[in-house]
C-alpha cells in the first residue's frame, strides 16, 4: 500500500523540480508547425501528380496525430494555468482539427479511462468491439465474434485501427443528443457543436466544392485512418499487455498502486519522442495528468528512483518490444481471465 505520506514526498520533489511548470507558447509554436506541415502535404496533394497522394497522406497523418495530441493535454488541463487557455486549444485540436468531441473525451478519457486504467466494464478504451480482451468480454460476445476473436483478431488488430478514428466520431453526437434529450445543453456543449460542425465544413465540405467530392473524399479518408492507425501506436503499448482487472466492491483501494501496475513508460529515440507529445511517459502522465508534456521527462526520473526507494513497480520498455507486445496479447486476450482486484 502506498502511504499518504509517500505520495506527498513525491509531490513535493516534483515541485522542488519544477516539472508543473507551463510553457504555452513553446506549446503554440509546435503546434503551428504541425499544422503547417499538414497544410504544406495537402497543399501538394492538390498540386503534384494522384500517385504523390500515397506518400504525402501519410506524412500528413504524422503531423496532424501530434496536433491532436496537444488536445489530449488541453483536456488535462495542463496545457496552461489558464482554463480558458485550455479550452481554446482543446477545442481547435479536438472537435474542429479531428471531429472528436471535447465533452465525451472528457467522459470518455479523463474519468473512466484515468480512473479505472484495464478496469473491464470501466475502462471505455479496453471495450473495443469487434475486440476482445478478456474472457469477460470474449463470452459477452455472439458466437461469430467468439470465433473471429479466437481466429483473427491478433492479425487484424492493427489494420483495424485504421478504422479507428471514423469508428469514434459516432460518439460525439450521441453524447449530444443524450444532453439535448436530458435538457442539459450549455454553452461549453453549443461550442463543441460548432467546432465538429466546422470540422466537416473545413475537411469536406470546403475541399469537395474546390476539388470535387471523390477527391476530398479519399483525401480526408487516407488522412484520417492513417492518423487512426498512429492513434493506436500512440497510445495501445502504454496499458495493453499488463493486467486485465475485474473489480468487486464499491470503495476505493489502492488507485496509485493500481496505476503503476497497470501502465508503463514507453522507452525511444528523443526524435521520436517529440512526436508523442508525453504519451511515453505514461506512468508520469497517469500519476500526475496536470504536468506539461516538457515537465514529464524530468518527472520520470523522479517517480523512477521514488519506486525504487518505496519498493513500488515503475515499468518501463523499449517501445518496439511494447508493440510486440500488444500484438502477443491481442492474439490470447480473449482468453485472458481479469485479476480480481477488492476495493474495500
Amino acid at each position: 500500500m502506498i502511504s499518504t505520506s509517500d505520495i506527498q514526498v513525491l509531490r513535493a520533489e516534483l515541485d522542488q523540480a519544477g516539472v508543473f511548470t507551463h510553457r504555452p507558447l513553446a506549446g503554440w509554436l509546435k503546434l503551428a508547425a504541425m499544422m503547417g506541415a499538414v497544410a504544406a502535404c495537402l497543399v501538394a496533394t492538390s498540386m503534384l501528380p494522384w500517385w504523390c497522394a500515397f506518400f504525402l497522406i501519410p506524412i500528413g497523418a504524422l503531423f496532424a496525430v501530434t496536433g491532436v495530441m496537444f488536445g489530449h493535454e488541453a483536456a488535462h488541463g495542463s496545457f496552461a494555468a489558464s482554463k480558458a487557455h485550455n479550452e481554446l486549444l482543446l477545442h481547435i485540436a479536438f472537435p474542429l482539427l479531428a471531429g472528436l468531441g471535447a465533452e465525451h473525451w472528457k467522459n470518455k478519457h479523463n474519468r473512466r479511462h484515468h480512473g479505472n486504467p484495464n478496469v473491464v466494464g470501466m475502462d471505455d478504451d479496453i471495450e473495443l468491439w469487434p475486440l476482445a480482451v478478456s474472457n469477460v468480454a470474449h463470452r459477452q460476445s455472439s458466437r461469430l465474434r467468439r470465433w473471429w476473436q479466437r481466429n483473427l483478431q491478433g492479425y487484424l488488430f492493427w489494420p483495424l485501427n485504421l478504422f479507428l478514428t471514423f469508428a469514434v466520431r459516432a460518439a460525439p453526437w450521441e453524447h449530444v443528443v443524450k444532453r439535448i434529450r436530458a435538457r442539459r445543453v450549455d454553452r461549453a456543449l453549443v461550442i463543441d457543436v460548432a467546432c465538429l460542425l466546422g470540422h466537416y465544413t473545413l475537411w469536406l465540405v470546403v475541399p469537395a466544392l474546390l476539388f470535387g467530392p471523390l477527391p476530398a473524399l479519399l483525401v480526408y479518408a487516407g488522412l484520417w485512418g492513417v492518423v487512426g492507425l498512429l492513434l493506436g501506436l500512440i497510445f495501445a503499448p502504454a496499458h495493453m499487455g499488463l493486467p486485465i482487472i475485474g473489480v468487486k466492491g464499491d470503495a476505493k483501494g489502492d488507485g496509485w498502486q493500481h496505476q503503476l501496475e497497470t501502465t508503463r513508460n514507453l522507452v525511444m529515440p528523443r526524435w521520436m519522442s517529440w512526436f508523442f507529445v508525453g504519451l511515453d511517459r505514461q506512468v508520469e502522465h497517469h500519476l500526475f495528468p496536470r504536468i506539461p508534456h516538457q515537465g514529464l521527462p524530468r518527472a520520470a526520473q523522479i517517480t523512477r528512483a521514488w519506486c525504487e526507494r518505496i519498493g513500488a513497480p515503475h515499468q518501463e520498455i523499449g517501445y518496439g518490444a511494447a508493440v510486440a507486445d500488444v500484438t502477443r496479447f491481442m492474439f490470447r486476450s480473449w482468453q485472458v481471465v481479469p485479476v480480481v482486484q477488492t476495493r474495500q
